[in-house]
């Protein structure tokens, strides 16, 4: 009989609960880490394709970066310079 008793007096401490502002800081740290979780999910899928580039030409995000920029430069460069031409040669 006494075995059963000090196994009920036993049970409130084995089945802890957090108080209601343990809960609130857990609760606040939760949520601090799911936003934390979104923002860089966020900045991988922004990052994704200059990734791709990179991995696809063996190199770094920076030098993939550089190859983009240079290859928007050659093929846009000369068209604008095409244009300005064209348009002066019309008037």
């Amino acid at each position: 009989m006494h075995s059963m008793r000090s196994t009920r007096s036993a049970r409130p401490v084995l089945s802890w609960s957090p108080s209601g502002r343990e809960a609130g800081v857990l609760t606040g740290l939760k949520t601090e880490q799911a936003a934390a979780a979104a923002k860089a999910h966020a900045v991988e899928v922004e990052a994704a394709p200059i990734m791709y580039v990179a991995r696809l030409l063996g190199g770094t995000t920076e030098q993939a970066i550089r190859w983009l920029i240079l290859a928007m430069v050659l093929c846009c460069d000369p068209l604008a310079i095409a244009l300005t031409a064209a348009a002066s040669a019309r008037r």
